[in-house]
């Protein structure tokens, strides 16, 4: 098995959260869209997790489960993209 690299898994998770605070800043109004509570990337991980609830039909549970899936995937992602560009 290849070793993790450390750093790039950090900004990946750096860039996951950048993307999910992009994601709250593009759903509020103008006016509000650089405060400091929209900015926070928890609002979209929130926003994730009323999408799946909403439009799969789940359950609380199920629901978290699938929103923490989707959110693991997509770190895993950008940390093999991450390594894929800057290495080698």
């Amino acid at each position: 098995m290849k070793k993790v690299n450390l750093l790039f898994l950090i900004l990946a998770f750096i860039l996951l959260a950048m993307m999910c605070s992009g994601m709250s800043m593009c759903s509020v109004g103008r006016e509000y869209r650089f405060t400091a509570v929209v900015m926070n990337p928890w609002n979209g991980v929130e926003g994730i997790y009323a999408t799946i609830c909403r439009f799969l039909h789940t359950g609380k549970t199920m629901g978290i489960l699938l929103t923490a899936g989707l959110l693991g995937l997509l770190w895993w992602r950008l940390y093999a993209l991450l390594r894929r560009i800057f290495q080698r």
